[in-house]
């Protein structure tokens, strides 16, 4: 076989292997790249490197030490120069919400930050963290909704010996386990009134007593806190502090519900994907344009929590490759006004195939030829039938339904059979 045969074959290898964790790299007689795969630029050897010369030498290696370095961060949880690597998007209202969070985190006032359930709150506290000179210390994180109200008090400043039912011993609370470091106040707007003073005191005086004990205790840990409460308007109704609400205030951060940052979507679908795919060994590779425009004009009332739980709930479902209509649910659909229904052929959906013109949006073939298995099963009740009215085999029409997860449908006319 001639080398050009042996390198089209190597070639024709690679399509199938894209994507798969496989690094390979192609060179001729004289030591020439000529080709070299994207997984293969992210784990290159140095046996590799010495066949590689100037620039492209160096342009592989830049993105490899890049590549390197980004999974370093996520892998480790290391923050080098962006410690809000974590928090996704690039929109204006979000651009505005990270500039005043790294302003934020080179000093040491309080920090609230508001925002919607699921908008990302802890993740911009624990960038403020991440980006001050506390970074070495401990950032503690409490959810002041989740723990009742009777166990709180002991949670945040610790409890004495005998201190009550059940205290068979001395406990650390948060604000101690947090010296030296950050305590992440979340959902703060659901304190009742009596940890409200007792928070107070522990910021304007640096101190204060664990439950059933008598020594007073100092912190130096800084309070960030978040609510996607309007604390403001508690305040006016009596049900929130006026001077633990300023104390708190210094700096106010105010993070819009994805509905509202619409352009950081696509961006964070992209990122969840990569993502999931690791988690679940998946190769999906892109969402359809259709699909993401359901997305786009759905309001997300459970902001980036909801998106990422959906497509983790897509993705652990489907057998394709790819993110289309049919594997969102139905709730999503149901909410968009602009769907396409694929029944109305009117509209040049899938089942109007013939009617596909250079304006349309060109769809993957799997989706097509999907859809025309399924319709002929459907129709015709077996796969031998199929198979005729499509000009194909029925061993053909067998194989692309168990590939495509499509089972046939024997539809018995009685009325026929009476006849």
């Amino acid at each position: 076989m001639s080398r050009n045969n042996e390198l089209q074959d190597i070639m024709d290898l690679l399509k199938k292997l894209e994507g798969k964790k496989y690094g390979i790299c192609i060179r001729d007689t004289e030591g020439i790249i000529k080709y070299i795969n994207s997984i293969y630029l992210k784990n290159i050897n140095c046996e590799a490197e010495s066949f590689i010369k100037g620039d492209k030498k160096e342009s592989i290696l830049n993105e490899r030490d890049c590549y390197l370095k980004q999974k370093t961060i996520k892998e480790n949880n290391v923050c080098e120069k962006d410690p809000f690597i974590k928090f996704i998007g690039k929109s204006d209202s979000i651009s505005e919400a990270l500039n005043i969070a790294t302003k934020a985190s080179k000093g040491n006032s309080n920090v609230v930050i508001f925002g919607e359930s699921g908008t990302g709150k802890e993740l911009i506290a624990e960038g403020i963290h991440k980006g001050s000179y506390r970074a070495n210390g401990p950032f503690i994180r409490v959810n002041c909704a989740a723990i009742p109200s009777n166990l709180l008090e002991s949670e945040l400043f610790g409890h004495e010996r005998g201190a009550f039912t059940g205290a068979i011993r001395k406990k650390l609370g948060k604000f101690e386990l947090a010296e030296n470091g950050s305590i992440f106040l979340d959902e703060i707007g659901d304190l009742e009134k009596s940890l409200q003073v007792k928070i107070l005191r522990v910021i304007q005086e640096k101190e204060f007593q664990r439950v059933g004990g008598e020594e007073t205790l100092k912190t130096n840990a800084r309070i960030i806190a978040a609510t996607n409460r309007n604390l403001k308007k508690m305040v006016e109704q009596g049900d929130f502090r006026e001077d633990l609400y300023y104390r708190l205030n210094v700096i106010p951060i105010q993070l819009p519900p994805l509905r509202n940052r619409k352009d950081d979507i696509e961006l964070l679908i992209d990122y969840f994907l990569e993502k999931m795919n690791l988690q679940l060994n998946k190769n999906v590779k892109f969402i359809t344009g259709r699909a993401m425009k359901v997305f786009m004009n759905y309001n997300w009332p459970g902001n980036i929590r909801e998106l990422e739980n959906i497509i983790e709930r897509i993705m652990t479902l489907i057998d394709e490759d790819y993110i289309d209509i049919h594997h969102i649910p139905k709730g999503i659909l149901e909410q968009d006004k602009t769907f396409i229904n694929e029944n109305d052929k009117s509209k040049g959906g899938i089942n109007n195939i013939l009617s596909i013109s250079a304006k349309d949006e060109i769809l993957p073939l799997k989706v097509y030829e999907k859809k025309i298995i399924e319709t002929a099963l459907k129709k015709y009740g077996s796969f031998n039938a199929a198979g005729k009215a499509l000009g194909i085999s029925h061993k053909t029409v067998a194989a692309k339904s168990r590939q495509y997860g499509v089972e046939k449908q024997v539809i018995w006319d009685k009325r026929n059979k009476v006849k």
